[in-house]
């Protein structure tokens, strides 16, 4: 049900890309609980071009917002005009500006929608101790946008799992995979540590740990990281249409994260981000129809899995087998769910964050999450410099050493 148009809230867009396109918008036009109110973007035209699409899929969807969307949705030249006007800022540019956008949100006393991850690294956020202050008030809501726990068949599975469907949690594998080394990500900034923070961990790794995260309860929390794999498996290629360019970050990183309870009981997590499209899950090259987003769940019942949860996300209208139960004995079964239409997880993204803004409900990738995932990032990028595992205390040690954030992710990949 949409919310009464006066309580109805104003986003700001800070960005205008690929991102925005893909997913940020079509959420928003979707919704009856927000609209957008303003863009703004370093390329007019770019926003001009976001701010038509935005409204060419209100229009596609009758949303009922769209009257007030045409005559409010105006293109910002300045970054704090644009905050000064909305109710909630959606930071969707590159990582190395996220923290600047982020504290002048704050200092309007906006809600933020951040993209992920949070910052290039976390001793980055040192730097903004007024962000990590307001983080921890309470009255202050943040989230960061990840793919693939949002969609309907996730929380369904989330739900077997805690009607014990696979026994006690004993492991988790999560991967996501962009592309193959033919057709990978081109787009400059990417592969640039000092503009994103490193590779192919931090672009789609995050949507990988959202997952990991989602399956375990408030009660676990990461402790420490291993990481087995850290290369860049095609290490000349074209990137930005610059054949022959020498790749300086990963294009596949494999990590284990050491999880414990309050108990003490720890669990392995293992941890695939891929721009190269290795499918160790199913030993075999994947689709090039969709990324692969993929979960695997063992417990002492059995395993529960995601064959490729982003294709099925994309199939049209109708049933499909969205999760493989295989038990200790053998036993198998096949959850079939009634797919809803496309765009549903982008629409839950943004309603789901309207509740928790009007207190109907507890948010997820919340700053907690984002800090702790650039804690478990920046303890994968140390284990693999050092050749052993690392706590995220370790990590943070290392990281409070340096002053600047460049000199730190040089110094991670000096040995790269």
């Amino acid at each position: 049900m949409g919310m009464n148009e006066s309580n109805v809230l104003k986003v700001g867009i800070v960005g205008a890309g690929f991102i925005v396109k893909k997913s940020h918008i079509p959420g928003l036009a979707a919704t009856s609980k927000c609209y957008i109110a303003g863009l703004h973007d370093i390329n007019e035209v770019a926003a001009r071009e976001a701010r038509k699409f935005y409204l060419d899929q209100m229009e596609q969807g009758d949303n009922p917002l769209l009257s007030k969307a045409k005559n409010g949705c105006n293109i910002h030249d300045s970054l704090e005009e644009l905050v000064k006007s909305v109710d909630i800022v959606d930071i969707a540019t590159p990582p190395a500006y996220h923290l600047e956008a982020v504290s002048l949100a704050l200092n309007h006393g906006k809600h933020v929608i951040c993209e992920k991850p949070l910052a290039r690294n976390w001793q980055e956020l040192l730097q903004y101790p007024e962000i990590m202050e307001k983080a921890a008030g309470g009255d202050w809501k943040f989230q960061l946008h990840t793919q693939g726990i949002w969609h309907p068949i996730v929380k369904a599975g989330r739900d077997l799992i805690a009607d014990g469907v696979v026994g006690e949690i004993q492991q988790i594998r999560t991967l996501h995979q962009g592309a193959d080394p033919k057709h990978t990500v081109k787009l400059a900034s990417l592969w640039d540590k000092h503009h994103s923070g490193g590779g192919a961990l931090m672009d789609i790794g995050p949507h990988a740990y959202a997952g990991m995260w989602y399956w375990l309860d408030a009660g676990w929390e990461p402790v420490a990281v291993e990481t087995q794999l850290l290369e860049a498996t095609v290490p000349v290629r074209e990137i930005a249409g610059k054949p022959g360019t020498k790749v300086t970050v990963e294009d596949d990183a494999h990590v284990t994260i050491t999880w414990k309870n309050k108990d003490g009981r720890e669990i392995r997590g293992d941890l695939e981000a891929s721009w190269n499209k290795k499918d160790w899950h199913e030993g075999k090259v994947g689709s090039r129809l969709a990324p692969d987003l993929y979960y695997e769940i063992t417990g002492t019942k059995g395993i529960l899995t995601f064959p490729n949860v982003m294709l099925s996300f994309r199939k049209p209208f109708g049933i499909a087998a969205g999760l493989k139960f295989k038990g200790k004995k053998g036993e198998k079964h096949a959850y079939k769910f009634k797919l809803p239409k496309k765009g549903i997880e982008d629409l839950n993204f943004f309603d789901e964050f309207i509740d928790v803004i009007k207190g109907e409900r507890k948010g997820r990738n919340d700053f907690k999450f984002a800090e702790e995932m650039l804690l478990v990032f920046g303890a994968a990028y140390l284990s693999s410099k050092s050749g052993k595992k690392v706590t995220l205390k370790e990590y943070k040690k290392y990281a409070e050493n340096f002053k600047e954030t460049p000199a730190l992710i040089d110094d991670l990949f000096s040995s790269f």
